[in-house]
């Protein structure tokens, strides 16, 4: 087994552990049960983040293992002999981080990553090719921005996905939203938005990793 489909396996475990999480928060609401909607809400934000959590993570350590295996990639292209056999990842991370790491946060945003991998990589490589779902992973962005960051502006973006299609949520729909709210009480594909949000991190997961 590659590195590569080692961490996408561990990815895939992940995301069916918050899947299976999830399905245990739900079947323990109600007025006898263990948790309020509004538990299940702030849980459901909870599963959500820490599954795009681990979609960054995933992205950053297939890069470190493709910039430090890759014979065309900016690390192997010009030397063709190391001294000891990690030395391949611990100069691709330092390629990849901050001079300033650990102090300084390092962004793993997908399009950072990519552009990272358009400057480090050979041609063709795995992040090349357009995402299958995109523009579905860019609305989860915005609505991961709503509970990561609170700020008006990440507030106003969160209101502007789940307004227009595939969501078109009513003017009464809106009241009182939350995050949370959204993820477990509205449908994306026939199914709960948090859900759906888990099988498009699988999609990727396969696009990158077949």
């Amino acid at each position: 087994m590659s590195s590569q489909t080692y961490h996408r396996d561990q990815f895939l475990s992940t995301l069916d552990h918050l899947g299976s999480v999830y399905a245990k928060v739900a079947g323990a609401l109600g007025r006898k049960g263990l948790f309020t909607f509004p538990d299940h809400h702030k849980l459901a934000e909870g599963l959500f983040l820490s599954a795009w959590t681990h979609w960054e993570e995933f992205a950053r350590v297939i890069l470190l293992d493709d910039l430090s295996e890759d014979p065309n990639g900016f690390v192997r292209a010009d030397v063709k002999k190391f001294r000891v056999k990690g030395a391949p990842r611990r100069i691709a991370e330092r390629v990849l981080v901050h001079p300033d790491h650990p102090n300084s946060f390092i962004n793993w945003d997908y399009g950072l990553v990519k552009s990272r991998a358009d400057t480090f990589l050979g041609h063709g490589h795995r992040f090349a090719n357009t995402l299958p779902r995109a523009s579905d992973l860019d609305k989860m962005k915005r609505i991961r921005n709503a509970v990561a960051h609170k700020s008006d502006r990440a507030w106003a973006s969160f209101k502007g996905v789940v307004k227009y299609p595939p969501f078109s949520l009513a003017p009464n729909q809106m009241k009182g939203i939350t995050v949370g709210r959204f993820l477990v009480s509205h449908n994306w594909n026939n199914q709960r938005v948090i859900l759906e949000c888990f099988d498009i991190h699988r999609a990727h997961a396969w696009h990158l990793v077949p």
